[in-house]
């Protein structure tokens, strides 16, 4: 893992030394001489009430499915969690499942569901955020239709008896012996995948992704331009999305591209865009990723 980890951080000092490049360097540290530090601690506590927002969603998809902690012990779950925000799509929060098994012994067929969909509602949140922008730029509005194409087949997928049904008696005769949790993770799907309750944890998730949205506003700002707010609510929203489809690391490459190429569409030089990418990608993604290992490292005797 340690070893993955080395890789994925030598991955993006490679894209941060091209993305140097591109804007030339002379350029690029003459604009960040000139940017507010300040707005460093101002990105830093949006991006933490975001986090807290999240824990509250996270919170309430484990009650729904039966699944009990105590709140420090949940804490301790979401935030070591963080750490895997430098996966593909994050799809290493599954790991939190075998956290909470260690915890209180629960069913990996209770909480890898939870995360699941809890990831879906992060997906969900980022598109209603993105739609606020399809109007400055039509080209991503392909992107955002593919991907509510997908949730919509999930939610089929997991609501609809007869798919369901046939999906399970595929997986059951593959599973062998692991038959009965094929069932018990679709009950868990069941329970939390009601229609309101996702609706309004996708809101939930669009306004805690809004301080990260935010966050960009005011990185901006500290380089002394300036950019609509709708506007840098859908480059975030839009690039994390891009991020996450690409199934890269972190969306390494993806996020910071897409950050730094519609900055500069709508108007902004390529160091700006570029230094802005790079200090907002800090807050939202390694910012995250140190909080995670940090709290893993700092109390696993918890569940020793």
């Amino acid at each position: 893992m340690a070893k993955k980890i080395w890789l994925i951080i030598l991955f993006a000092v490679a894209i941060y030394l091209i993305m140097g490049i591109y804007a030339d360097w002379r350029t690029l540290i003459s604009a960040l001489k000139t940017f507010e530090w300040i707005y460093i601690l101002l990105m830093i506590i949006l991006t933490t009430v975001a986090y807290f927002i999240r824990f509250y969603k996270w919170n309430f998809f484990l009650k729904t499915a039966g699944v009990h902690l105590n709140i420090k012990d949940n804490l301790f779950v979401f935030f070591s969690g963080l750490g895997m925000i430098i996966t593909p799509a994050k799809v290493g929060e599954i790991w939190k499942g075998w956290l909470i098994k260690d915890i209180n012994g629960e069913s990996l067929s209770k909480t890898v569901p939870v995360v699941v969909v809890d990831r879906f509602t992060d997906l969900t949140g980022l598109v209603i955020l993105s739609l606020l922008g399809i109007l400055y730029y039509s080209q991503g509005a392909y992107i955002l239709i593919i991907l509510i194409l997908i949730f919509v087949g999930f939610f089929a997928a997991v609501r609809s008896k007869w798919i369901s049904n046939m999906i399970i008696s595929l997986l059951e005769k593959r599973a062998g012996k692991y038959s009965k949790n094929i069932k018990s993770l679709h009950t868990t799907f069941e329970m939390i995948m009601k229609p309101k309750k996702l609706v309004f944890m996708s809101f939930i998730s669009a306004f805690a992704w809004f301080f990260e949205c935010l966050a960009l506003y005011y990185v901006i700002f500290g380089f002394g331009e300036s950019i609509d707010i709708v506007i840098s609510t859908f480059i975030f929203s839009f690039a994390s999305l891009a991020g996450a489809v690409s199934m890269i690391p972190g969306g390494l490459g993806v996020a910071e591209g897409t950050i730094t190429g519609l900055l500069q569409y709508f108007g902004l030089s390529a160091a700006v865009s570029i230094g802005t990418a790079i200090i907002i990608r800090f807050g939202t993604l390694w910012y995250g990723a140190i909080i995670g290992f940090s709290t893993y490292l700092i109390f696993k005797k918890r569940i020793n």
